[in-house]
């Protein structure tokens, strides 16, 4: 199943969401780097867009976003390695919160496979907060938002684990 596939599948199935967890990390992880540079299409779209859209007509107009186009280039690396970097740190907060809530429904399951599966969870909530950032709808709610609803996607997830 190429990758594009297992997001269609994230957004929907917890089912297959929990069957992931038996996936090597290394495919998880391969996973989390996937999602991270799609979502860096909507962000360099916008930024693209914004530096394009500037007041036009003066030499130092034009200089101001040649230099703007320049800095996103230079910079749209560490923007990648700083959207991975988050992500990683969300899925592993996640799958630590989920590990207790493991052990309380007597689940058979270890933090590798916790990890996997928030690895696999957070895709709906992620793609959906990156695509309101992008199209400037967001607010200071959605950051509270998001957080909870990827943990309640991990949760029911995590409870279609056999016991």
């Amino acid at each position: 199943m190429s990758k594009t596939q297992q997001m269609i599948k994230c957004f929907y199935h917890f089912k297959m969401i929990s069957a992931f967890r038996l996936k090597p990390i290394g495919q998880a992880l391969g996973y989390l780097f996937y999602l991270s540079l799609l979502l860096m299409i909507p962000v360099l779209t916008s930024m693209i867009l914004t530096t394009l859209n500037g007041p036009e007509g003066t030499l130092g107009e034009i200089m101001k976003g040649v230099s703007s186009g320049v800095f996103i280039i230079v910079f749209t690396p560490f923007i990648y390695l700083a959207t991975s970097f988050l992500l990683l740190c969300i899925v592993s907060l996640l799958a630590g919160i989920n590990l207790i809530y493991g052990k309380m429904t007597r689940r058979r399951i270890n933090y590798k496979q916790q990890w996997n599966i928030c690895c696999y969870a957070i895709t709906g909530p992620t793609i959906i907060f990156v695509l309101l950032e992008a199209l400037s709808m967001t607010t200071s709610a959605f950051i509270w938002l998001y957080f909870p609803a990827c943990l309640v996607l991990t949760l029911l997830s995590t409870s279609k684990v056999p016991q």
